[in-house]
């Protein structure tokens, strides 16, 4: 019996252990898709470009959601934000058209979220050389543990970009 309350309290104080140390839940998505009658109502002056058409635009979206226990301490998000300047490093035309985020990263709370959506001018642009527009671009997420180490994880945003045709 003696026994069997020792393994008893060193697999609860495992199981406690264990716990203590989880990882955070990070989901990062970057999708890209055909964009809506009323984005596309949006667009306004296109007079720069030949004879645009709704299929010449498309919308990025990028989400950044983090949850975690009171094991994560000093939480830091560099949540990537320069979409405009990638995107218009392509060639000559200027491919950002409009868009806008928000954030919501405060200390006291167990997540964070980001969230930028953003239209773009794709007319030939492919797959490809979208991804190489963002291929030196990530998200960068640090935070201590209960055991006093430092974690660093990073997403490049270019490896999360799913394309769909819609």
């Amino acid at each position: 019996m003696k026994k069997f309350s020792l393994l008893f309290t060193g697999l609860f104080f495992l199981l406690l252990t264990a716990c203590s140390n989880e990882e955070p839940s990070i989901e990062i998505e970057v999708k890209v898709y055909s964009i809506s009658d009323e984005e596309y109502s949006k667009v306004g002056a296109t007079q720069d470009l030949i004879d645009p058409k709704q299929e010449d635009f498309k919308v990025l979206e990028y989400t950044f959601n983090m949850k975690h226990t009171n094991a994560v301490i000093n939480r830091h998000i560099e949540s990537f934000e320069d979409w405009r300047n990638a995107l218009n490093s392509i060639d000559e035309i200027d491919r950002y058209w409009y868009g806008g985020g928000s954030s919501r990263d405060n200390e006291s709370e167990n997540f964070s979220e980001y969230q930028t959506k953003l239209v773009y001018y794709a007319k030939g642009l492919s797959e490809e050389e979208l991804k190489e527009a963002f291929s030196n671009s990530k998200t960068t997420v640090t935070w201590v543990d209960k055991e006093n180490e430092q974690i660093i994880k990073q997403y490049k945003i270019a490896d999360l970009i799913e394309f769909s045709n819609e």
